[in-house]
């Protein structure tokens, strides 16, 4: 497998679609490659069944523009760090070897999300050592970031993503078991409540009044960011 620009790593499938989803498509948009991927494959959610949730993440992939999608298959639930789920994220990194892998924050109310984060960036760190032996390569993407879950941080930068807004909510809500109230064949859920649909649109909106635009997508980098020339950064000290 040629490189690939994006890889964006999330516990549930709907996770990415949640946490940076207009990004993804505003860099698809650009003609980058983005390959989104889960790490289970939703059995313990509250509605639905993994054979839908897998029917809706295919439907939300092609809404963002991924060029692929894949599921490390480790149990909902139980997302944690060992040398088998380690390795299932060495394999992936080195198969696809991306310029920027999107994680979700290392910090959240739920375990499976931020064992999520744990776990991708032990395998990403992993991936870069060349006796690591997975039959692959040595890989590790020199771009790594960070996208909010539950928990919001303060970004080290923010994505327009207003043009892409609309495509984000039609791919967050492509997971119809998930976040549509009306299905009443599945009992209601925290995440059908359109109090939960406010949390998200409310979030892009801060972040987009932040940087004087309508909706925006903010990251979190570890470290600082190296900057050859200031004036080709865009930045608002007031």
């Amino acid at each position: 497998m040629s490189d690939v620009d994006i890889m964006a790593f999330g516990g549930h499938p709907d996770d990415v679609e949640i946490g940076c989803g207009g990004t993804l498509i505003k860099l698809s948009d650009a003609g980058y490659s983005v390959v989104i991927v889960d790490m289970v494959r939703g059995e313990l959610g509250t509605r639905g069944t993994v054979d839908t949730r897998d029917q809706e993440a295919k439907a939300s992939s092609k809404i963002i523009g991924a060029m692929a999608r894949e599921n490390l298959g480790l149990e909902d639930g139980n997302i944690h760090v060992s040398n088998e789920s380690k390795r299932k994220v060495v394999e992936v990194i080195r198969e696809y070897r991306p310029r920027l892998a999107l994680l979700p924050y290392h910090e959240d109310r739920h375990p499976d999300h931020y064992h999520a984060s744990q776990l991708a960036y032990e395998g990403i760190f992993l991936a870069g050592l060349s006796r690591y032996d997975t039959g692959q390569g040595s890989y590790r993407p020199p771009r790594v970031a960070y996208y909010a879950g539950w928990y919001e941080f303060d970004p080290t930068f923010i994505v327009d993503i207003t043009a892409q807004f609309e495509r984000k909510m039609e791919a967050i809500y492509t997971f119809s078991t998930q976040f549509q109230p009306g299905d009443t064949y599945y009992q209601q859920a925290g995440l059908t409540s359109r109090n939960y649909d406010k949390v998200i649109v409310g979030r892009m909106t801060h972040w987009g009044l932040a940087i004087g635009v309508e909706y925006g997508e903010g990251f979190l980098i570890r470290g600082v960011m190296r900057v050859e020339n200031p004036l080709e950064v865009e930045f608002s000290s007031f």
